[in-house]
């Protein structure tokens, strides 16, 4: 095999920088969701619970399609108890982050789930439902 053919095959992994685990907690917490997430719970419990992101492999990554992903879940972290949001895998190079999908057991793209889940949506419906502790009796 001549040196030229094996430098252009290791191109492509070469171009894609690994990412760390802490790398891959930062790209989760820039997503504009979880930023909205983690101010909505902030607020709705007056500082006693916080967003967060916990690793849900300790000892390694998970392999899906011949890709590696660090499996990170989103959770409401309170006092008590950490209750998940949303499971992510995040590639460990390259930039791909997808929403593991278990009610379907599936992956979504993130812009497949914008468009099927709408989280957003899901703390504007959380606002909605609480009860209004100021308001008058009627």
């Amino acid at each position: 095999m001549a040196p030229a053919a094996s430098r252009t095959a290791g191109t492509p992994k070469a171009a894609q920088a690994a990412r760390t685990k802490a790398q891959a907690i930062d790209a989760l917490m820039a997503l504009p969701e979880l930023k909205a997430w983690s101010a909505h719970i902030d607020k709705a419990s007056g500082g006693k619970a916080h967003g967060a992101v916990l690793d849900d492999e300790e000892d390694g990554t998970k392999l899906i399609g011949g890709k590696n992903y660090w499996s990170l879940s989103f959770v409401e972290n309170g006092d008590e108890a950490a209750h998940r949001w949303e499971t992510f895998l995040v590639a460990t190079s390259g930039d791909e982050i997808l929403v593991d999908d278990t009610n379907d057991d599936r992956q979504l793209t993130l812009a497949q789930w914008r468009a099927e889940k709408r989280p957003l949506e899901r703390i504007v419906k959380q606002a909605d439902s609480a009860p209004a502790a100021a308001a008058p009796p009627p």
